[in-house]
């Protein structure tokens, strides 16, 4: 029997909701989706014969957060609030897509819908 790793929500914290800017969002919806996707990225790479580390699934997160940037037809380096909100829709569509079970998506959408309200438009 092959030993699975637990996995915990992420949950935005104070700290990290503090000077707020589209930048830093987009880093924080790349931790979050890291966070919310990385046991569906371990199991499809265990599925595969490969092992990937935290830091080769972060490197795969990343990939598909600017491929997901590249979609909505946003600018990955320059983000902005509406951009940003098109981004997390179309990451939440993806993970649903991918077998992520709805409440780790609606969990995840939520905590990254704190980070966008701080944004100005």
């Amino acid at each position: 029997m092959t030993e699975r790793k637990e996995y915990k929500r992420w949950h935005v914290t104070q700290d990290d909701l503090k000077e707020m800017s589209p930048a830093k969002a987009r880093d924080l919806i790349v931790k979050c989706f890291f966070e919310a996707q990385k046991e569906t990225f371990a199991r499809a790479s265990e599925h595969l014969g490969q092992k990937q580390n935290d830091d080769q699934l972060m490197g795969t997160v990343r990939s598909a957060v600017r491929l997901a940037f590249k979609e909505a037809e946003q600018n990955y380096d320059a983000p902005t609030k509406a951009g940003l909100g098109s981004v997390v829709a179309r990451l939440a569509s993806k993970a649903s897509t991918w077998g992520t079970p709805g409440d780790i998506v609606a969990h995840h959408k939520a905590q990254i819908e704190k980070v966008l309200a701080l944004l100005r438009p």
